[in-house]
């Protein structure tokens, strides 16, 4: 089969790669759609994530829909049928599993997350309970995008935002416009977002956040040189949380679900400490993948404004560097591994 290949920093192939093959409790799928995410793109622009880093030959890509190519019986599921996909599969036996962490499992086998394979790929070797099934009206770009918006349902759950509260989003990317529409589902008073890129201020304000700012200065001058309750931090910057900090008030919280370039943050330990500012990070995404799928299927969140980029797997290499660069106000860029 065809893979893309991570072969080097800022390099990737197109080759032929062994196909997956069988093994108890999985099932080979055909890649449909995926998504390049930001950890994709820190995989291959630096290499890796803090101490996890890229192998020669490592297939990315965890943002997927596929098709069966076989029946599933005990799920109802039949052959040819096109199904979304968890990528985490936890190990359900150490004691953070058991305590309901299983998204910080030390142990996680996850798809797309060295040292195990993604779906840049034509065919790909999934287990049975990380298989879900979607609406038949569900499109391929949806699916791709449904664990987007559980990194952005799983952070909202940490927040325990209140309605009433007024909200700062730093970072106007897909997981942030996530964070943006479900905060706008739940009724909440007042949210703002800040993103650097007009483009992405623009798509924030087209998805209904009350106010878009180019910069925390902006933000902080609009509001009368106050800052907020709650701030999620969703962006690639270094200096993000010390943003997070300026944008917070005294007392105020912060969920921290970017990750910055560099795997570093800088920031003053003294202007967070004087205002009693609690931090919060939060990984990928907790049990929330069926709450996911039924918030779309109910119309409570759409996801198709986010897609807005498509390409082949032999344009790979072009769909990463033009992510990187902003380029033609790309939001989330989708490759179809098997066109």
């Amino acid at each position: 089969m065809k893979a893309l290949l991570l072969e080097d920093v800022r390099k990737i192939s197109i080759k032929d790669h062994p196909e997956p093959t069988e093994k108890d409790d999985h099932v080979i799928c055909k890649v449909n759609a995926v998504g390049i995410c930001g950890s994709d793109l820190h995989y291959y622009s630096e290499g890796g994530i803090g101490t996890t880093c890229v192998g020669k030959g490592f297939v990315p890509g965890h943002e997927f829909s596929a098709i069966l190519l076989e029946a599933i019986p005990e799920m109802n599921l039949e052959e040819g049928e096109h199904i979304a996909v968890d990528p985490a599969k936890p190990c359900f036996e150490c004691k953070w599993c058991k305590k309901g962490y299983e998204n910080l499992c030390p142990y996680v086998e996850f798809i797309g997350a060295p040292p195990f394979n993604g779906a840049m790929a034509q065919y790909v070797s999934i287990k049975k309970h990380q298989i879900h099934k979607i609406p038949n009206h569900f499109t391929p770009q949806t699916v791709v995008l449904l664990e987007t918006l559980g990194v952005a349902l799983h952070a909202v759950d940490l927040s325990k935002t209140k309605f009433h509260q007024e909200i700062c989003i730093l970072g106007s990317g897909p997981v942030g416009l996530c964070i943006l529409k479900i905060l706008k589902n739940m009724g909440t008073k007042s949210i703002h977002v800040v993103d650097p890129i007009q483009y992405r201020v623009q798509h924030a304000l087209n998805n209904g956040a009350d106010k878009g700012f180019g910069s925390v200065d902006e933000f902080i001058e609009y509001n009368n040189g106050s800052g907020v309750d709650l701030v999620f931090e969703a962006t690639n910057s270094p200096h993000g949380l010390n943003l997070s900090i300026q944008a917070s008030n005294i007392g105020g919280n912060i969920i921290v679900v970017g990750i910055p370039d560099g795997d570093g943050y800088q920031f003053k330990a003294s202007e967070a400490r004087r205002r009693g500012i609690s931090i919060k990070f939060s990984r990928r995404m907790g049990e929330v993948y069926e709450r996911t799928i039924s918030m779309v299927e109910k119309g409570l969140v759409s996801l198709d404004d986010l897609a807005t980029h498509t390409y082949s797997l032999n344009d790979g290499e072009q769909a990463f560097l033009n992510n990187l660069d902003y380029k033609d106000n790309v939001l989330k860029s989708i490759i179809f591994p098997n066109t």
